[in-house]
């Protein structure tokens, strides 16, 4: 005699071991278990029982078991502007001592430059890092912040270095200078425009224009 085992499918989704299943009202005895195959599962639709011929006058039926699934990767979490950003102390003294060596350096190349366009652009950097020295140094002062006008050894290292070059390599790398330290310095004011502060202010005023000085040099870096 064949008995017929009737499943649903809300049963088989939990992909555990069913009971002992029943004919009669009297239990199974586990003997000869057997999967629910993907065809019997697939090819019922959803809620309705699943029937399963058993072909032994005792066993059990269990679900088939689900794939095993992949822990999920960590998120994380970006760090918001403001957490890396510069307090504005920070700010103002890592601002004005960029000034400062670009004004170092403009007089330098006042001087040794040969060519016409790298003139004018060390030119162009004395009028226009003075006049941002001059704002950061009264942001400083307004809220009690004390600023020092002092060159870092490694930026005095490159002060000496270009003192020391002859007239003909002097050009090129006064302006490869000029494009790293512009580079560096459009990525603080972005940095510090977007993060919220009081300073935030501050770098959007001299963002454009640090940015027209990169322009510029990259322009005529590729002319020398």
């Amino acid at each position: 005699m064949k008995h017929t085992v009737r499943l649903t499918v809300s049963a088989l989704a939990m992909g555990g071991l069913l009971g002992a299943c029943s004919t009669n009202d009297k239990p199974y005895a586990h003997e000869s278990a057997r999967y629910v195959t993907a065809a019997e599962r697939l090819g019922t639709p959803p809620g309705e029982p699943i029937v399963v011929p058993n072909g032994s006058t005792t066993g059990v039926v269990a679900a088939a078991p689900l794939p095993a699934t992949s822990m999920a990767a960590p998120v994380v979490v970006p760090q918001t502007v403001a957490m890396v950003a510069p307090s504005d102390a920070r700010f103002v003294q890592d601002m004005t001592v960029g000034s400062v060596v670009e004004i170092e350096l403009g007089r330098i190349a006042y001087v040794r430059a040969q060519s016409p366009e790298v003139r004018a652009f060390a030119r162009q950097m004395l009028i226009d890092h003075r006049d941002m020295v001059v704002k950061l140094d009264n942001f400083a002062l307004e809220r009690g912040h004390l600023v020092q006008w002092t060159v870092p050894p490694e930026k005095a290292a490159t002060l000496q270095r270009l003192r020391s070059l002859d007239d003909a390599s002097f050009d090129r790398a006064y302006m490869d200078e000029m494009v790293q330290a512009h580079e560096k310095t459009v990525q603080k004011l972005q940095v510090q425009a977007g993060s919220g502060r009081e300073t935030a202010a501050v770098a959007t005023d001299a963002l454009p224009t640090v940015q027209h000085h990169l322009e510029m040099a990259q322009q005529i870096r590729a002319t020398l």
